[in-house]
């Protein structure tokens, strides 16, 4: 590995424990629905994830599973977590390593910053995007430091609307959870109707509630929202 980029690092790794007669897999049949009944080897488990049809349950239920094992395990599985986050970290920073001067150290920062947040996570609910999320954040503190050394009159800010990796919502929505502006469910139900195609009826029937009730609770919630962005900007 030689000469890669260390996220190029991690996707040879990840590879190899994709490929060969006996890939690394999951128990499809603990992940549920759209995960068939059977192993799951992880290049198939990361293309199910970042396929915008999949759930957020599924990849809460997948995402779980690969922070435990790789908490208890360490090795190949926290490979296998890194791996399968890889398509979402790149998008994350992408616009950051196009500024910094040194995107190799920027990438192993971030990875760092991953591992970190892998150990001190806590909660059920949309990890995937919140582990970006931490480890995102923390490469574009970097990136303002260096532009605040080199006396930049502005830092290069994370974009408030990166790509969707898996088709979460943006990360604003992700760090409004985070300050308890609010609730994941909330989060969910504005990311799926607003960002993620799904239309408001759909989301209701899913969720076993009245359009109606639906219709109200994002508007609270988008209410609250926009009062904490509003806040956050002053």
């Amino acid at each position: 590995m030689q000469g890669q980029s260390p996220f190029e690092a991690l996707e040879s790794s990840f590879k190899l424990l994709c490929d060969g007669p006996f890939p690394l897999t999951l128990d499809g049949r603990g992940l549920g629905r759209p995960f068939p009944p059977r192993p799951v080897p992880l290049g198939e488990v990361r293309a199910r994830l970042l396929h915008p049809s999949t759930p957020f349950e599924a990849r809460d239920r997948v995402m779980a599973l690969l922070v435990c094992r790789s908490r208890r395990h360490g090795g190949k599985w926290t490979v296998a977590l890194a791996g399968v986050l890889l398509p979402g970290l790149r998008a994350a920073i992408g616009p950051l390593l196009r500024s910094c001067p040194d995107p190799a150290e920027l990438e192993s920062e971030t990875l760092v910053e991953l591992l970190a947040a892998v150990a001190s996570f806590e909660g059920e609910e949309r990890i995937a995007a919140r582990l970006m999320w931490k480890a995102a954040w923390k490469a574009k503190d970097r990136v303002s430091r260096e532009a605040a050394a080199a006396d930049r009159r502005r830092p290069v800010p994370l974009p408030a609307a990166p790509p969707r990796p898996w088709g979460h919502p943006d990360f604003v929505l992700d760090e409004a959870v985070e300050a308890k502006a609010i609730t994941c469910r909330d989060a969910d139900l504005i990311g799926e109707t607003r960002l993620g195609g799904q239309t408001l009826a759909s989301w209701a029937r899913a969720n076993g509630v009245p359009e109606g009730t639906a219709r109200m609770r994002r508007m609270r919630a988008e209410s609250r929202l926009a009062e904490w962005i509003g806040k956050k900007s002053v």
